[in-house]
């Protein structure tokens, strides 16, 4: 176990020193750079610093040439210590009555200079500081060590470390200089001492003379160094200041020497530079705040990293980066979160005593994470990746009881043990789910919450009861916490720190009183519970650390001088009330923990680009989750529930490698031992692809424009209902409702016309963030109402607590990447060593082939009798497959097949033999549709939301079925009462599913769901059946990439064999026009109409009344069953359209206007009629154009699974290019399958508008072309429908 943090507050006098890190604390670090005070070590960055580089402090940057070297004298100048001073490679002359810097250039010529090294001493350089002085010179870090050879260059500033520890210059400079033939006498005292001044000579020796060579160019001038007689002054002063004599701690070095104003005067000739401040660095940005930059330049030192940095405004700074921050990677472009100080030169660094740099601030980690990461970092980040894998369990359940107990304690101001007994026994009859997920009975819960009450009692009389012990500063006592809780300001309030990059949930926010012999002192502290033991270990301690941080910023304060405090409540047997406290190390050190896993985690700029990836072997090894080094615990790793994940990635990616003795290699054959290569393969393969498509995620809906963007912005994408009041808060249940107003109404103008709109945002259903001004993300919850006057959205926490009524709020739609953790958990899942698992690997992975029973029972075809009657031929067969089965049937149903009724019996029949079944699918509406078809007396539950489940199902939800239920026991016998159950595949990882074991999941729409995803409720049954259709809508797959590589591939796809699969072929929705345009797009002659009733069916309209209209109106709306799919070609336009885009056209939705207008004005109704198109800004045009016909616009996607008599399809596009080659890759209007959709959605009449010319060069257009009836647009003609209806294309 790692040692115990020093959180103690250091004395501001010595805070810098005798600092220990906390990452010392850290198991397996031992990349991070150890600091104290006898260190001479200098931190390295990016790997470039050799052994003896690494071992030097900085020295002067003036270098000087090697001329014939006669007696030279052995002094040292003794270099002071400095915690507040940086390096420059180059010699800065800063005056305290000047803002400007003086450039030197000397010249070898007029000085020659002899210096030597020791080659027998290890050279380290300390730091000088004197703040009484007003004039400094700056040096910067010397060379490689000088060899005994003449040629290597020299550093003349180089020091050496006596026997007695006092640290001198080991550099020696001549007693008699030639310059032009005349001899400069430089004498030293050996011992001469001014007010906190210090001189220390040394014996003489002589040294050997060396052939003078070219001096090297500053690489910061750019010019060779070069001395002025004036800067002999400077160079051969009489005293060194030596006011401390300890190493530096930031690596830099600051050399401060004494002169008067003649000297000054000397100096300043000829060959002084005078460069203005602003020339060299212009500070606009004040990074003494914290700032969110992104890094546009880079410029190493020796000791030191250069950083230029911008903001939003383009605001720029420099900071200077040192000691053991030079850890953080950091490249061009990289986003950086940064709060520095001043030096004595006033530049801004970051240091090991001061500042505080944040990497990749936008991606956010929660403070359980970073401290998690104290003991094992590779745990925290796979535990943050693959999240769900790690099981509730009694300690975890008892915790969360325990914790909602104390708030409600507190929240009451319950301070009797016998009213908290009725409050746990409560809070347990009100957690029977929890419960049911850990299987723990009432009595397990009771017992194991009985040691907490005497304890959370005594802690309630002794703090938080008016009377309590230390109400009054009276009673002090060492032993104990000297305070006083106030007032209870917030339970599990929600922190959200971009600052930071953090984010975390505060148990209780208290307002407490603290007294100490000065007095009493009201502040606001965190408390955090821990139901274990009092081990006030690093980690909790850590994450308290964290909490007074963000607190710090909320408050608008420095997070690095910030006084802390912060409360540990530990409750088990006995009460422990710890006050943790901490200076900046330990802050510091958490912000760089948090910087590694961010490492791991996030991005960086110069990664890889995942859509520039074609091969998914290379795609495999490059986009695998990166990981730290393991920790050296066998114990530890042989428990991990991760442990099969973190070997596949240790052995099969490029990440670090162990040593044979090493844990993990001796478990090597329990995690991995299960697999072959061929199921790492598979794991590999969509690990990479879920990256891939995660990578598009974050890039086009990114969380972080709650707090870079502004709410205005946000509203004007949809995605955000700005500026909202809270009006009230109702408790429900467990929730709090909160009914928000609009009160803001924004101005949208399109083209000429001007209309007022109420700002839409989330819409009901939506899972939306909470945020006000400059605190994003506040809370979270799902939106329950949302229309024009309010916005009603359930949140764990009540916020009218603490804001007042003025406050606006702010509700954004959340773009959860649950779906990618849920599929890594899938995945990970796979890949364990049980027998389900191993199953269907070999049957998913391996393609097993699955093993269907030759005989079924007789009760089947007694049951078929009755069941099947309704069915034809295909569909009874279909059904008598998935029976069959013993692992898993195929049923491929095309469109009209009546796919939902056939699932419907199959669902009855398997009841009837008294076998369970779960029914899936990816959305809600195909789980739903299912359902509805199944008769009223089965015993059905819904699982999952009840705002998502529809109107028929909801009294079948598992919140109303489940209320008499008052134990788990109860809980369990009524889930395992049901012969039916629906879910969705992410809500497939209810504990339900974990603890029952289907007889048969069937899974609708299979073809539309990513192969990752229905895994999880595959586990829970003992064999499956997929439905669905490969030549519709394929998985959602926005990644361009992830889609070449085969993410579309779904289950269905990869399992489709003629033996295993069941075809649909007789379709009841389409007339037989329409089947044969769906058979030429799509279905090669297989689709067939049921009967000679559906094949002749057509479009009831009233042709008299449409009669009057325009010839071409006439003749699209015709019922001639030629004229059932109609293309109205337009034709090009004169000139483009200022206001459209390739994807939005005008003139087509003019034409759609006028066909709908002709249909209703025929008799046909506004629900029967359908308008299509395959670009989201075409849709959102003719939503707005349609909105007083109150016809559905939308993309095919909403359309799937849905039927309307009249569809009227907007191709959009109308380019000129003939280019085939010009395609765009995956372009939507060559996706055959996206058309077939479109096509078979209609029942009696398809309309298509479009420019022949511009849609030929897309095949799948081509033929849809080539077979419908043509009705050509003259330009007259179009001009006239547009000019009619352009007043309603808004």
């Amino acid at each position: 176990m790692s040692k115990a943090l020093s959180l103690k507050k250091p004395n501001k006098a010595s805070q810098s020193k005798k600092q220990k890190p906390i990452t010392q604390y850290f198991k397996n670090n031992s990349h991070l750079e150890k600091y104290s005070d006898d260190s001479t070590q200098s931190c390295k960055y990016n790997g470039e610093v050799d052994v003896q580089s690494a071992k030097r402090k900085a020295s002067s940057p003036i270098f000087q040439s090697t001329a014939d070297l006669g007696k030279i004298t052995d002094d040292p100048y003794l270099i002071n210590n400095t915690n507040k001073q940086n390096s420059h490679n180059g010699l800065i002359f800063m005056s305290s009555c000047t803002n400007k810097k003086l450039k030197i250039e000397t010249s070898p010529e007029k000085h020659k200079d002899m210096l030597r090294n020791s080659p027998k001493k290890e050279n380290k350089l300390q730091l000088s500081s004197d703040e009484k002085m007003d004039n400094t010179l700056v040096s910067s870090k010397t060379e490689d060590k000088l060899c005994e050879k003449a040629k290597q260059d020299r550093s003349p500033l180089t020091p050496i470390k006596f026997e007695n520890n006092i640290i001198c210059n080991s550099n020696v400079i001549s007693k008699s200089c030639t310059e032009d033939g005349k001899n400069y006498e430089n004498s030293l005292n050996k011992a001469s001492t001014y007010e906190d001044s210090v001189f220390i000579s040394t014996t003489d020796v002589e040294s050997p003379k060396i052939k003078p060579r070219t001096p090297r160019k500053s690489p910061i001038i750019g010019s060779t160094a070069q001395y002025s007689p004036g800067v002999e002054k400077l160079l051969i002063t009489e005293t060194v200041s030596a006011k401390k004599l300890s190493p530096s701690k930031c690596g830099s070095t600051v050399r401060i020497l004494n002169f008067n104003d003649h000297d000054i005067q000397d100096v300043f000739g000829d060959e002084w530079k005078i460069i203005d401040n602003d020339e060299i660095c212009a500070d606009e940005l004040d990074l003494s705040t914290m700032q969110h930059c992104e890094v546009v330049s880079l410029k190493h030192h020796p000791d030191r990293l250069e950083i230029r940095l911008k903001d939003a405004t383009n605001k720029r700074a420099t900071c200077f980066i040192e000691g053991s921050w030079l850890d953080t990677p950091l490249c061009l472009g990289e986003i950086v979160s940064i709060i520095a100080t001043r030096n004595l030169t006033n530049e801004f660094h970051i240091n090991n005593t001061s500042g505080l740099l944040v990497l990749r601030p936008d991606h956010l980690i929660s403070s359980t994470n970073v401290v998690a990461g104290v003991f094992c970092k590779r745990k925290a980040i796979l535990q943050e990746r693959w999240r769900g894998i790690d099981s509730a369990n009694t300690a975890m359940t008892i915790g969360i009881l325990i914790h909602e107990l104390v708030q409600t304690a507190f929240t009451q101001q319950i301070t009797d043990v016998k009213i908290l007994q009725l409050q746990a026994s409560r809070i347990i009859k009100e957690s029977i789910q929890r419960l049911y997920d850990a299987c723990l009975s009432e009595e397990e819960a009771l017992s194991n919450m009985q040691i907490y009450l005497t304890p959370l009692a005594e802690f309630m009389q002794t703090y938080v009861g008016r009377n309590s012990v230390f109400s009054t500063p009276q009673h002090l006592q060492k032993d104990k916490w000297n305070g006083h809780i106030d007032k209870v300001l917030d339970i599990e309030e929600n922190l959200c720190c971009p600052e930071l990059g953090l984010k975390g949930k505060i148990d209780a926010t208290l307002q407490v009183t603290i007294h100490d012999r000065k007095g009493a002192k009201r502040e606001i502290v965190p408390l955090e519970l821990k139901s274990g033991k009092a081990s006030v270990s690093a980690e909790h301690r850590g994450q308290l650390v964290l909490y007074g941080m963000m607190l710090s910023l909320q408050q608008r304060e420095d997070p690095t001088r910030a006084l802390q405090r912060g409360l540990l409540l530990y409750l088990k047997d006995r009460v422990e009330l710890r006050e943790v406290s901490c200076g900046y190390p330990e802050r510091r050190d958490l912000v760089m923990l948090r910087n590694q896993l961010v490492e791991n985690l996030a991005a960086s700029p110069h990664d890889v680009d995942p859509e520039q990836l074609t091969d998914i072997e290379e795609a495999s090894l490059l986009l695998q989750q990166k990981l730290p080094d393991p920790i050296h615990h066998e114990g530890a790793c042989s428990k991990c529930p991760y442990l099969t994940i973190c070997s596949l990635h240790l052995w099969h990616t490029n990440g670090p490698s162990v040593s044979d003795k090493h844990p993990l290699s001796k478990l090597h054959e329990q995690a991995l031992g299960h697999l072959t290569a061929e199921h790492i393969k598979y794991f590999l393969h969509w690990t990479a692809l879920l990256k891939m498509e995660e990578k598009l995620q974050m890039t086009t809906s990114p969380l972080h424009t709650l707090w870079t963007d502004s709410p205005e912005n946000r509203a004007k994408r949809g995605t955000c209902a700005p500026n909202l009041q809270l009006k009230s808060v109702k408790a429900f249940e467990d929730r709090f409702l909160h009914i928000f107003e609009r009160n803001i109404i924004i101005k949208v103008i399109t083209g000429e016309n001007k209309e007022e709109k109420h700002v839409k945002g989330p819409q009901e259903g939506d899972f939306s963030i909470v945020s006000i001004e400059n605190r994003p993300w506040i809370a979270a919850g799902a939106v329950t109402i949302s229309n024009e006057t309010e916005m009603q959205i359930l949140l764990e926490r009540d916020l009218s607590r603490r804001l007042n009524k003025t406050t606006l709020f702010h509700i954004d739609t959340y773009e959860s990447y649950a779906s990618v953790v849920n599929n890594l958990s899938n995945l990970g899942v796979l890949m364990d060593n049980d027998d389900r698992a191993q199953r269907l690997r070999k049957l998913i992975i391996d393609k097993e082939e699955p093993q269907f029973e030759k005989k079924l029972p007789r009760e089947v075809g007694r049951l078929g009798t009755k069941l099947m009657r309704s069915l034809n031929i295909q569909q009874q067969r279909a059904v008598l497959k998935a029976l069959a089965a013993t692992d898993y049937a195929l049923l491929q149903g095309l469109p009209g097949t009546g796919k939902t009724q056939t699932i419907s019996v199959l669902i009855q029949m398997l009841v009837a033999l008294k076998q369970r079944v779960l029914v899936t699918a990816h959305t809600h509406s195909a789980v739903d549709t299912v359902l509805n078809r199944l008769p009223e007396q089965m015993k059905v539950m819904r699982l999952g939301p009840e705002a998502r489940v529809a109107a028929q199902q909801v009294s079948r939800c598992e919140h109303r079925l489940a209320a008499h239920c008052r134990t788990p026991k109860q809980l369990e016998e009524l889930y395992n009462s049901m012969e039916v159950v629906g879910v969705t595949c992410l809500g497939a990882a209810h504990a339900m599913l974990s603890r029952t074991t289907f007889d048969v999941c069937i899974v609708d729409e299979a073809t539309q769901v990513v192969q990752c995803t229905v895994l999880r409720p595959l586990f829970a049954a003992k064999r499956f059946v997929l439905v669905g259709d490969p030549e519709q809508l394929p998985p959602v797959v926005r990644s361009r990439a992830a889609r070449r590589l085969g993410m579309e591939e779904s289950l269905f796809h990869r399992l489709m064999k003629e033996e295993v699969t069941s075809t649909l072929q007789l379709q009841y929705r389409m007339n037989e026009a329409i089947v044969n345009i769906a058979n030429k797009v799509a279905y090669n002659d297989r689709l067939k109409c049921a009967n000679e009733r559906i094949a002749q069916a057509n479009l009831s309209i009233d042709v008299q009344k449409i009669s009057v209209m325009p010839e071409w109106v006439v003749e699209a709306c015709s019922t001639r069953a030629e004229r059932a799919v109609v293309f109205l070609d337009l034709p090009p336009p004169a000139a483009a359209v200022p206001t459209d885009t390739p994807c939005l056209n005008r003139d087509e939705a003019c034409v759609v206007l006028a066909l709908v207008n002709a249909m209703i004005e025929g008799g046909v109704q506004p629900a029967d009629i359908g308008v299509i198109a395959p670009y989201r800004e075409q849709v959102a045009l003719l939503r707005r154009s349609l909105t007083r016909y109150t016809v559905e616009a939308s993309t095919v996607d909403q359309f799937q699974g849905r039927d309307k008599d009249v569809i009227i399809y907007s191709c959009t596009r109308r380019d000129m290019r003939q280019d085939d080659s010009k395609i765009k890759e995956n372009e939507i209007l060559n996706d055959r399958r996206r058309l077939a959709v479109s096509v078979t959605r209609a029942k009696y009449k398809l309309m298509v508008v479009g420019n022949a010319r511009a849609l030929r060069r897309y095949a799948p257009l081509r033929q849809l072309i080539e077979a419908c009836a043509k009705i050509p647009l003259a330009e007259d003609t179009l001009a006239a429908v547009v000019h009619k209806y352009e007043t309603h294309v808004s």
